[in-house]
């Protein structure tokens, strides 16, 4: 089951990529201003994954990290997986950028506190995904956390700090928690050795190619 958790946790571990929209909403309008720059990057992220439901087993990961504009993105484990899980040494999770926030969920502003705004993100069309909420910081216009809720019951969370590398806001941590009617699971993350705006062959983000 630790093959599950890393899939569900690390996939999500790039749900704050570079955020770019083009929203009428004036905060979302704000986040495509963060990072002008920055098209692309590659890090290297070292987390700590475990499960707290049975067999309780935990491990220690590091992969490698690419991003490039518009939403190609891929995770390639480099040590820590256990041998069960060795087929999903490379993930290339699908995230979806803000600017087709509006193409792809009906959104809604649910809550305000004054320093951060929360949206709702319905998904128009059906799928495993029945809702997203979304935090996003006012002040940065970056999304602090994210929380994932699957028609089969399950959720994920993610939680994000930023640091400025090179000039740019980039995600420096991470912590999340997954629960599924199989298990559950927690990640702690941290994300360095930046590069900025690296030339990445599209061969990259090719399934299938390492």
């Amino acid at each position: 089951m630790i093959k599950n958790a890393l899939v569900a946790t690390l996939a999500v571990m790039l749900a704050v990529a570079p955020l770019k929209s083009t929203a009428a909403d004036d905060l979302l309008a704000r986040m495509a201003a963060v990072n002008p720059g920055l098209h692309s990057y590659s890090a290297t992220l070292k987390a700590h994954v475990a499960l707290t439901t049975f067999p309780f087993l935990a491990t220690d990961v590091t992969a490698n990290v690419y991003h490039k504009d518009p939403d190609r993105n891929k995770i390639e484990i480099t040590s820590g997986l256990p041998l069960v899980a060795s087929q999903f040494g490379v993930l290339y999770p699908r995230i979806e950028p803000p600017a087709r926030w509006p193409e792809l969920y009906h959104i809604s502003k649910i809550g305000d506190d004054g320093t951060h705004t929360t949206y709702r993100l319905a998904p128009r069309a059906e799928g495993n995904v029945e809702r997203i909420e979304a935090v996003v910081d006012d002040r940065t216009a970056t999304v602090s956390s994210m929380r994932w809720t699957y028609a089969n019951g399950g959720s994920a969370a993610m939680n994000s700090t930023y640091g400025q590398v090179q000039g740019q806001l980039v995600v420096i941590s991470q912590d999340g928690t997954v629960d599924e009617p199989a298990y559950k699971g927690t990640i702690a993350a941290t994300l360095s050795d930046y590069k900025i705006n690296p030339h990445l062959d599209d061969s990259i983000f090719d399934q299938g190619k390492t």
